[in-house]
């Protein structure tokens, strides 16, 4: 699966970081560094939300056939454009007057509520960077927003079909896209105010409620507009979700069941997904349960991390495909192999030992070619690189590329069907591995 590559800021960053030193007062407070970590960290999700958003959009209005390749690797988010602006302000604010990280004036972690060694990492991913400086809150706060986002974007885009995008169906993909991603965006903007606030010493509550008794109003202004633009869209000609003339779930490309996530202190997501009810009530709890994680990331001197937000991994089951990166190990996520099959995919290995939950280190094939050996998920190998496991009538089986019959040998049937198109396939099949 393709990922949205984050461009290196280099020199840019270098500029901000100059300007920055030239122009801001050089000081040594805790509580501006505080608000700066809160509102910073809700700036680059509303960036990233943007990029995302504008390839998922590109890609339905011109029917592009994956539209989950709009997604943002969290272990380079840090070094993304949209990770430029909030590190340099970070840097600006917590990074004394030289507005360097690492150096001795930096603000005091410990004053700023920083005590853990690591960034506390979200659904079991690779956000748990070493934190000794300003400058690591921000790889972790990137990391983990990143992250938060593709879950969202997994669930909600992930696994929908190319249609027209005037068509019923490519009306509401477009709209879960935008109000989903608004949501998001608006919750963290909300709760990042509130926290910034009472690091100012504006309030001494939690946030949202009553926090700074502006964002509980907000946050559910924001839900409202949620669920009415995805009813409005995919509801039918009344515009209401529950009706009879709703868009099945299967229409739009959901999941079958909703994540097992708990949002803190709040709702279960889990639950099948069987209409476009249970979509909607998904789309909203999955998002909530990623803002909330990824917000409680930058405060840890007003909230403790929730032990919700790292719930308990998946683990390998052979041939068993996946939905989302949250059915999968730690460390793993779920991707579409190109040919309609999704499954675990880890790090990079050379042996079977080097993979946790229950994971075999082989060489990972894509409709785009074979590449380095990762962990993943057994049940889905073939033999040959010539060879891919695909989905068919519901099950998984390898097949094989041809030219011509004579490619075809035992056990793929002696025959190449098409060949003249470039892109020839052995009659029989093999079970995947």
């Amino acid at each position: 699966m393709a990922t949205l590559e984050p461009r290196h800021p280099g020199l840019a960053v270098s500029l901000l970081l100059a300007v920055l030193a030239h122009s801001s007062i050089a000081r040594a407070d805790p509580a501006h560094c505080e608000a700066s970590i809160a509102q910073d960290s809700a700036r680059y999700v509303r960036s990233a939300v943007r990029t995302v958003q504008q390839c998922e959009t590109r890609g339905l209005a011109e029917s592009l056939p994956v539209l989950s390749d709009c997604v943002i690797d969290p272990s380079l988010a840090p070094s993304s454009l949209a990770a430029m602006r909030p590190r340099a302000h970070v840097a600006g604010e917590c990074c004394g007057a030289d507005h360097a990280c690492g150096t001795g004036d930096d603000d005091a972690l410990a004053a700023i509520g920083w005590t853990s060694p690591a960034c506390p990492n979200l659904a079991n991913g690779v956000c748990d960077n070493p934190i000794a400086s300003p400058d690591d809150i921000t790889a972790c706060f990137t990391c983990t927003g990143a992250t938060a986002l593709d879950l969202v974007t997994e669930l909600v885009y992930g696994h929908a079909a190319s249609t027209a995008p005037r068509s019923p169906a490519g009306r509401c993909q477009a709209a879960i896209v935008g109000a989903s991603a608004e949501f998001f965006a608006a919750k963290s903007k909300a709760l990042a105010k509130c926290w910034a606030n009472r690091a100012k010493g504006l309030h001494q509550n939690p946030c949202p409620d009553p926090g700074d008794g502006q964002a509980a109003r907000r946050i559910a202004t924001a839900d409202a507009a949620l669920r009415s633009s995805i009813c409005r869209a995919c509801g039918g000609d009344d515009g209401q979700c529950g009706g009879g003339d709703d868009l099945a779930p299967a229409d739009i490309g959901s999941v079958s069941h909703c994540p097992a996530v708990t949002v803190p202190g709040g709702a279960a997501c889990a639950a099948p997904i069987g209409t476009l009810a249970d979509l909607l009530e998904c789309v909203a709890c999955l998002t909530e349960f990623a803002a909330d994680c990824r917000d409680l990331i930058g405060v840890p001197a007003f909230a403790g991390y929730p032990a919700e937000c790292n719930p308990p991994p998946g683990t390998c089951s052979a041939g068993v495909m996946c939905e989302t990166t949250l059915d999968c190990p730690a460390g793993y996520t779920c991707r579409d192999n190109g040919a309609g099959v999704d499954y675990c995919i880890g790090p990079t290995c050379t042996t079977d030992g080097e993979c946790g939950g229950a994971g075999v280190c082989r060489q990972y094939c894509t409709s785009e070619g074979c590449g380095p050996r990762v962990c993943q998920c057994p049940g889905f190998g073939c033999t040959g690189p010539d060879e891919l496991c695909t989905a068919a009538g519901g099950s998984v089986a390898c097949r094989k590329s041809c030219t011509q019959d004579s490619d075809c040998v035992a056990p793929f049937g002696f025959v190449c069907v098409n060949p003249g198109f470039g892109a020839g396939g052995c009659i029989g099949t093999a079970p995947c591995q």
